[in-house]
């Protein structure tokens, strides 16, 4: 039996397959009219009763639809099942959590998901220094008139990026854009005209260079 969903009861396993099997029926349908799938000749056979070619010929093509369906749903299923891994990490889950989840190792994990590895590494690095970020971001909008070269679109990433209504992974995902791209960008371009500007500024460049060298090797 599965491991995965051998712990449900038999009565939501036949619901869910049931589910999938609908699923599959609708995606198949709609990909046997397709043009795109193309047609089928199979041979005419000798001795086919009325109309039998036809409904073989169609059936085929129900069979190549059903392959096109179920490549269709395996790729959307692992990138969904990938979608919710990194929601996880971003919750602060490690690896060994996620291998633990599908009955493997941590290494499983990491070769399952490659990218998680970062995610891990700059989340945990976000959730150590929240309040110094936060207020280096602050600086930044606060001092952003006394700033030349900030950017009116990187302002608004910096003040979504402090927003408190949203998921808690979507703001840590965005927390870490807003050091890699938006404080990043103030940090390399912006030039300040003020002594308290150039405070911001500075600290910006402190974030980001400490950014960097939690995330070095890890791709950016």
């Amino acid at each position: 039996m599965d491991p995965l969903t051998g712990a449900l009861p038999a009565a939501d396993r036949a619901e869910l397959r049931h589910l999938a099997r609908d699923l599959m029926e609708q995606l198949t349908q709609r990909l046997a009219a397709h043009p795109g799938i193309g047609e089928l000749q199979p041979i005419p056979r000798t001795g086919d009763a009325d109309d039998e070619y036809r409904q073989r010929r169609d059936q085929l093509m129900r069979v190549r639809a059903a392959q096109v369906a179920s490549a269709l749903v395996e790729r959307a299923a692992a990138e969904f099942t990938a979608a919710e891994a990194a929601d996880a990490v971003w919750l602060g889950a490690s690896l060994a959590d996620l291998g633990t989840t599908s009955g493997s190792t941590r290494q499983a994990a990491r070769k399952r998901w490659p990218d998680l590895g970062r995610i891990y590494r700059v989340r945990r690095w976000l959730g150590g220094h929240h309040d110094d970020l936060v207020a280096v971001i602050g600086m930044i909008l606060a001092r952003a008139a006394d700033v030349r070269g900030v950017g009116l679109d990187n302002l608004q990433a910096l003040r979504d990026a402090l927003a408190a209504d949203e998921p808690q992974a979507t703001r840590w995902r965005r927390l870490a854009e807003a050091v890699d791209r938006h404080v990043r960008h103030v940090a390399e371009r912006a030039v300040p005209v003020t002594d308290e500007a150039a405070e911001a500024v500075d600290a910006a460049r402190g974030v980001v260079a400490h950014f960097d060298a939690v995330t070095a090797g890890a791709g950016r």
